[in-house]
């Protein structure tokens, strides 16, 4: 299958060629806006906040690139490799070979019969899929591409979606990874981990740390607590970024329920010396309620409610025609776990406090 003419950056760039810094996407989130009225919000959150990780008794991970890659994705199929061993995961090679003439097909063949391993154990099961390689859009569809040949996200997320029994959690270090999430959802709870926007390039190690890297490094935070969350790892990565790269995108694909990784060997050697020194960042967004002026004092009650993962500084709020919308901070934890319910107008990334006296 020879590429499409029309497939857009099949190629990774530097990620100087990318968006500023210091911008986010308006692609970002990929969600609809909307308005909701505040006891359904303040049941939807609630119903976040209680949510607790499974104990995964399966856990079982596909990684997958192209053969001949030339963006250091073999390197990086090791250090996820390095990542999810330790997390107790079973790691499962694929590598796309050049001469495969249908490689759609076999890797679908490939995907449902690992994911069947879960679904077939009747065990609680994690599945974990990554992919690290070039990647392009077609139609606004996420394609991962070859010089040659291109394979639809879609076909794979659709075999997800069927396993209904078993959650998934997606890492993708590609460019427009966040082009993924376009899809609907399902009853299970598949959670996606992007390296960047739908319209950005990712970064990659010949030029600096990959994706792939930062996660790495992210994951040793949590090692001398000896678990920890979908949202936390994100959190992480996002306080760690470094300049001239774009901001990962966490997308809730399907489901409200968390998803947890526990360490199989939290031995002191293993334990990473404590990093300080980090800038705290927080998220500014904006929030639509339906109502009038007297929504705000029982939004501000229902707030003081959540458990301080969820908390958000009330920074401003206004009374349209009829709705109040609020401008909110929160952690990039608490970004995840709100956005699982509600749309997020995100307005950006705020390094410092109020600058107004």
């Amino acid at each position: 299958m020879s590429q499409s003419p029309d497939l857009k950056s099949p190629v990774k760039q530097p990620a100087a060629a990318s968006l500023s810094p210091s911008i986010i996407p308006i692609s970002f989130p990929t969600k609809p806006i909307s308005s909701r009225k505040l006891p359904d919000l303040e049941a939807a959150l609630k119903k976040v906040a209680s949510a607790r990780s499974k104990f995964y008794v399966r856990k079982i991970g596909m990684l997958i690139r192209w053969e001949n890659d030339e963006t250091g994705a073999e390197n990086d199929m090791v250090t996820m490799e390095s990542i999810l061993k330790p997390l107790g995961v079973e790691c499962n090679r694929f590598v796309i070979p050049d001469s495969d003439k249908t490689p759609a097909w076999n890797l679908n063949e490939k995907l449902s019969k690992v994911l069947g391993q879960c679904v077939r154990s009747s065990l609680p099961s994690l599945f974990l899929l990554y992919y690290a390689g070039d990647a392009g859009l077609y139609d606004n569809y996420l394609y991962f591409t070859s010089p040659h040949k291109r394979i639809q996200w879609d076909l794979l997320r659709v075999i997800l979606q069927c396993a209904e029994t078993v959650d998934s959690l997606v890492i993708l270090d590609c460019c427009h990874a966040a082009a993924a999430a376009r899809s609907p959802s399902s009853t299970t709870n598949i959670h996606i981990i992007a390296a960047c926007g739908v319209h950005e390039i990712a970064s990659e190690r010949s030029n600096c740390a990959s994706f792939t890297q930062r996660l790495f490094q992210a994951m040793k935070k949590f090692k001398n607590q000896g678990n920890f969350t979908t949202a936390e790892w994100y959190q992480q990565v996002q306080l760690e970024k470094p300049k001239n790269v774009p901001y990962a995108v966490f997308e809730t694909l399907s489901g409200t329920g968390t998803i947890g990784l526990v360490f199989s060997d939290t031995s002191p050697s293993c334990l990473p010396r404590p990093v300080s020194g980090v800038k705290q960042k927080q998220v500014m967004v904006k929030l639509t309620l339906e109502g009038q002026r007297d929504t705000v004092g029982s939004f501000s009650k229902a707030v003081r409610s959540l458990p301080p993962n969820m908390k958000v500084e009330i920074c401003s709020a206004f009374e349209t025609d009829a709705s109040v919308f609020f401008i909110l901070q929160m952690t990039w934890e608490g970004w995840v776990l709100w956005t699982k319910v509600i749309h997020l107008d995100f307005v950006g990334v705020t390094h410092s406090p109020d600058l107004l006296p």
